[in-house]
């Protein structure tokens, strides 16, 4: 749905690939994990993209440098 959230973490983040697919229409099956909490979908429905779906990545990334590095600055 518009304005929906996916989140993948532990191994489905790290031992599967994941991404969204270059599709125009989306058919609902079984396999979604919050079907009960979409009122107007049912198994079968169709969704039809009609904007680009853009994937967002946030990490926490360790910290490896203890100094900070100043970009553009002398």
């Amino acid at each position: 749905m518009p304005r929906s959230l996916v989140v993948v973490r532990d191994d489905m983040y790290t031992k599967y690939l994941h991404g969204i697919r270059e599709l125009t229409t989306d058919v609902v099956d079984d396999t979604f994990a919050n079907l009960q909490s979409c009122s107007a979908l049912n198994v079968g429905s169709r969704l039809h993209r009609t904007q680009p779906r853009i994937s967002l990545t946030i990490r926490v990334v360790p910290k490896i440098l203890q100094n900070k590095i100043f970009f553009g600055k002398k």
